[in-house]
């Protein structure tokens, strides 16, 4: 009975350690595979938000300068140098509010606004920029739509 018991605490104490080996290696194994996903996901640099928000600012002013030339000087479309510039700060200014949403430094109003809040203080360029891009020709190309203004009215 007794080298029955001695044999039965052998047994034990041999699988009590290899489950402790099994488990330090799965343990290894996890710590492997978190370090070569980490290494696989792209490292982005990450820009301080006062940098976001001078590059979000510096973009504004542009739109901002361009509404104060449509004020003192009227006129009935914008220049195709124009559209391009609004489309170009629209684009950018929602990737810095992406960024700054993304990185949790998002404050919100009234320090942080919206394309669409930052637009709508621009009366004059929102107006003739509508009325611009609704004089535009149709575009030729069959994959993409004849009729520009949809686009326009859908995006409203």
């Amino acid at each position: 009975m007794t080298i029955f018991l001695v044999f039965v605490i052998f047994l034990l104490f041999f699988l009590m350690a290899g489950l402790l080996v099994f488990y330090f290696q799965t343990q290894q194994s996890l710590r492997d595979i978190t370090d070569s996903v980490g290494k696989l996901q792209p490292q982005m640099p990450m820009r301080s938000p006062n940098a976001i928000r001078l590059e979000r600012a510096a973009h504004q002013d542009r739109l901002v300068l361009l509404e104060a030339d449509l004020n003192q000087s009227p006129r009935e479309v914008l220049a195709e140098a124009e559209l391009a510039q609004v489309d170009q700060s629209r684009d950018a200014i929602k990737l810095c509010n992406d960024e700054l949403k993304h990185t949790g430094e998002w404050i919100g109003i009234p320090f942080d606004f919206e394309w669409t809040e930052m637009f709508s203080r621009m009366p004059t360029l929102k107006a003739q920029y509508a009325a611009s891009v609704q004089s535009l020709a149709p575009v030729d190309n069959p994959s993409l739509s004849g009729d520009p203004r949809g686009a326009v009215t859908r995006q409203k």
